[in-house]
């Protein structure tokens, strides 16, 4: 399959006629020198993420090369009562063929060329793909998913970025055993990545395809346009271990430069493994183009949960403004992959397919319920929105942006889902509970709340 500019093919054995290398060699020039906005370079001069000038302003494209039922319900519905519940047994109950078939219709509709005209025209500057190991390399005896496709997808919709001038971060969502047993990492359930009998031997099996990524994004032609790479998605220190994620991830470093050199390649985003930022103090970042990645909801902590709408504001102002402004200081350039304005877990499948939300006190053996009357069965139809809702939404999305650009910036969960507005960018714009333009806002959002983001305590009674 091919993009708009299919850069493999820009070599002497291509290239029959000299006629068309110039013009092809012309095409990728005039791309390099496009920037998507006034305040974003173009694609042509590097983005100074060590600084933090500009702010990373984006949205993840989940769901696309890396399923979540939450997402797209549609691909699961119809075999939920055979037991799918993620990517791994979907392509399992499918079988190679049929699962090639409704991934490879699925990779071609759900991300578009206009796609990236939309995220251009919302202020923004970069997209988070999430793809899984799959995608780039054979499968031992027993792995179901498809392989060695989506790769082709990604590289057609890095093309659509270039033209747009969009930057791409490329992230390993997905890792051989399961980082976190959570079904965006591809399969639910145990954790067999650095726990487990083949807990060792799959954290080994992942750093070569960390060393292809940053080898291909090494590559002069797609330097500028895909300049950030994830090493990992969420890896559940809190169950594997803090000391033995943090270790993995300096052989996962080690490994990457030995790929692109020292100081060299794609800028390499850690995510912190729900980890204080102290653990990763034995990390050069600035030395070695490194960032910290946090992940901060609301929707997954009772606690916060259960807040008031103002303390949520303030919350998100104050503790994750305090915590983005003392890891740059402490470890360095720190960005927020994932977020939203979702103060509930309503969201069909979000916990899981048919796994219950804590909102409505149906989550697995949780006792806790928001309200004694609370339910899930308005919470995801936009039309039910009243004004003030919106209202609150629009503010608490200013709020957590404000908080989060006091490091380097953010990448809103997700772009778009089928049936969950609260996780849909292009619906909230929509809605009107997102701004159309991202970086045409006033400054000092949460000064004007009350909550100066330099405070380092909040009140939580509301």
């Amino acid at each position: 399959m091919q993009g708009d500019i299919d850069r493999s093919r820009i070599d002497k054995r291509s290239c029959f006629r000299r006629y068309w290398c110039i013009l092809l060699l012309l095409m990728l020039l005039v791309a390099a020198a496009i920037a998507p906005n006034s305040y974003t370079p173009p694609l042509n001069q590097p983005f100074d993420y060590a600084n933090g000038t500009p702010k990373m302003r984006g949205v993840n494209l989940g769901g696309w090369l890396v399923l979540e039922p939450f997402i797209t319900p549609s691909l699961f519905d119809p075999y939920i009562m055979d037991g799918v519940v993620d990517e791994w047994t979907l392509c399992e109950h499918l079988g190679p063929d049929a699962a090639r078939k409704l991934l490879e219709d699925h990779y071609a509709s759900w991300v578009t060329e206009d796609t990236f005209v939309q995220i251009k025209k919302l202020g923004l500057n970069h997209v988070r793909v999430p793809i899984g190991f799959w995608a780039m390399g054979s499968l031992v005896r027993g792995e179901p998913y498809v392989a060695n496709i989506s790769w082709n997808y990604l590289l057609r919709a890095i093309e659509w970025a270039r033209k747009h001038g969009i930057r791409v971060m490329v992230e390993l969502h997905g890792a051989p055993g399961s980082q976190n047993g959570w079904n965006h990492s591809g399969r639910v359930g145990q954790i067999r990545w650095l726990n487990g009998t083949d807990g060792a031997l799959n954290a080994q099996r992942t750093l070569p395809y960390l060393q292809q990524m940053a080898a291909f994004f090494s590559d002069p032609a797609y330097t500028h346009v895909s300049p950030v790479m994830g090493i990992l998605n969420e890896p559940a220190g809190f169950l594997i271990g803090g000391e033995a994620v943090v270790n993995w991830y300096k052989q996962a470093v080690a490994a990457i430069r030995q790929a692109t050199g020292l100081g060299r390649g794609p800028w390499a985003v850690l995510h912190d493994g729900f980890l204080s930022v102290d653990a990763f103090g034995g990390f050069k970042a600035q030395t070695d183009s490194l960032m910290i990645d946090s992940h901060l909801y609301i929707m997954f902590t009772e606690s916060l949960m259960s807040l008031s709408q103002t303390a949520q504001l303030k919350f998100a102002c104050q503790s994750w403004g305090s915590l983005a402004t003392t890891s740059t200081k402490t470890f360095g350039p720190t960005m927020v992959g994932e977020f939203s304005v979702a103060v509930n877990d309503c969201a069909t499948y979000l916990n899981g397919i048919n796994v219950g939300a804590r909102w409505d006190g149906t989550f697995g053996n949780s006792a806790y319920r928001h309200s004694p009357d609370s339910t899930c069965a308005d919470k995801n139809d936009a039309s039910t929105y009243t004004a003030d809702y919106k209202t609150f939404l629009k503010q608490f999305f200013l709020a957590q942006i404000e908080a989060f650009e006091q490091g380097a910036g953010w990448f809103y969960w997700n772009f778009k889902t089928e049936s969950n507005p609260l996780w849909s960018y292009f619906d909230g714009v929509e809605g009107g509970w997102l701004p159309k333009d991202a970086s045409d806002r006033g400054l000092g959002y949460c000064t004007s709340l009350g909550y100066p983001v330099n405070l380092p305590s909040v009140d939580e009674s509301g």
